[in-house]
């Protein structure tokens, strides 16, 4: 999953739309230095990939020397175990303990699943009367679909929901030293629920992502269980945002679309919710006619190279038909996204029940109070139907 990263919470575009913010910087190039996030933001798509695929930089946020101190404050383990931040021969280990679980065919394995999660949700509420699609739909259907996928009883289950917010707060919001403390002991709860859960499946291994996980024994159990709710958590905080982003777009556009997988790629281009992406350079770099030196940090800004002209034609229309190069929503490289096939398949289950009901928005959204990740905190909508 991609990760927001410490400095982003600091910068000074708005949360509910932070494209004009983009656009006046690129103004000045696709490589800027922003004197907010003391950070090269890379804002165009090409210089972006050359970033997130090339060697000479880390994704590790202690590397950053103007890390916020909630960073160097946090338990180091957290860090060290931690999919998102490590590189090199660490990140191929960890990532490769996943690798089987995200096939296509294992994915695909799971629609049957998906749809039954997305129809108790979703066709159980009722029409014509006004609910907050976020609470209802939006932030519960990738948490079920998590426990599911890690084959969590109710019992078990229950630390998943209960502790996710406070770690979803904690990867909205870096430079907040309470938020980062109360998701730092929220993460710490989880793994001391889940080792137990993993030592068992490494004996007794079932078909699911912790057994999977658990059943490589050049892993340890720690990071089979940090892992499991790294994707867990991450792949939930994303999901939810999105599809709350392109359920509110595709109710405000004149016409309807085929929920398919152009019009999600689309989707993904246009509100994808990880704004940027933090590397520090760890070697001397020339991006355009920009200059970075080692120890200086860039934000890899996911949602700006979305919408550069230079990649996309009209890029702030939706446009489900276009040709261009991929979006960079799941990053690209090294640490694509793991879980991007299943957040894909969660949000078109969802999208073609939801647009199904006659979705009527029934005022205006209420943003989430921060840069890091975008997406509505409240979304009031009507089923039609």
């Amino acid at each position: 999953m991609t990760s927001p990263d410490a400095t982003a919470a600091r910068l000074p575009w708005d949360a509910a739309d932070p494209y004009p913010y983009y656009e006046r910087r690129r103004r000045d190039g696709d490589v800027v230095w922003d004197e907010h996030a003391a950070a090269w933001l890379v804002l165009g798509y090409e210089p972006a990939k050359r970033v997130l695929t090339g060697s000479g930089w880390t994704s590790d946020p202690l590397a950053n020397p103007g890390a916020a101190p909630a960073w160097r404050a946090m338990d180091p383990d957290l860090l060290r175990h931690n999919i998102l931040f490590t590189d090199g021969d660490d990140h191929r280990r960890l990532r490769g303990a996943a690798r089987d679980v995200f096939t296509p065919g294992f994915i695909a394995g799971m629609t049957d699943g998906i749809e039954a999660i997305a129809a108790a949700i979703i066709d159980e509420l009722p029409a014509h009367t006004e609910f907050d699609l976020m609470a209802e739909v939006a932030v519960p259907l990738p948490i079920s679909v998590a426990a599911a996928w890690l084959n969590l009883d109710e019992e078990s289950a229950a630390p998943l929901r209960e502790e996710s917010p406070a770690i979803s707060a904690m990867l909205s919001d870096f430079s907040d030293a309470a938020t980062v403390d109360a998701g730092a002991a929220a993460f710490t709860a989880l793994v001391a629920e889940f080792l137990p859960l993993a030592a068992d499946r490494r004996t007794h291994p079932g078909d699911d992502l912790l057994s999977f996980l658990a059943a490589d024994p050049t892993v340890d159990l720690e990071d089979v269980v940090i892992t499991a709710v790294i994707i867990a958590v991450a792949g939930h905080e994303t999901t939810a945002n999105l599809l709350g982003a392109a359920v509110l777009r595709l109710a405000s556009t004149s016409g309807s679309h085929p929920v398919d997988g152009r019009l999600v790629t689309e989707l993904l281009r246009l509100d994808g919710p990880v704004q940027a992406v933090a590397r520090t350079a760890t070697g001397e770099h020339i991006l355009g006619d920009v200059r970075i030196r080692a120890g200086e940090p860039a934000l890899v800004v996911l949602a700006a190279a979305n919408r550069d002209p230079a990649a996309f034609d009209e890029p702030d229309r939706l446009h489900p038909e276009r040709s261009d190069p991929a979006p960079l929503t799941f990053g690209y490289g090294a640490h694509y996204c793991l879980g991007a096939a299943l957040a894909r398949l969660e949000i078109t289950v969802a999208l073609r029940r939801i647009l199904a009901r006659g979705p009527n928005l029934r005022g205006d959204p209420v943003w989430r109070d921060t840069s890091a990740i975008r997406g509505p905190e409240r979304l009031p909508v009507l089923f039609g139907r």
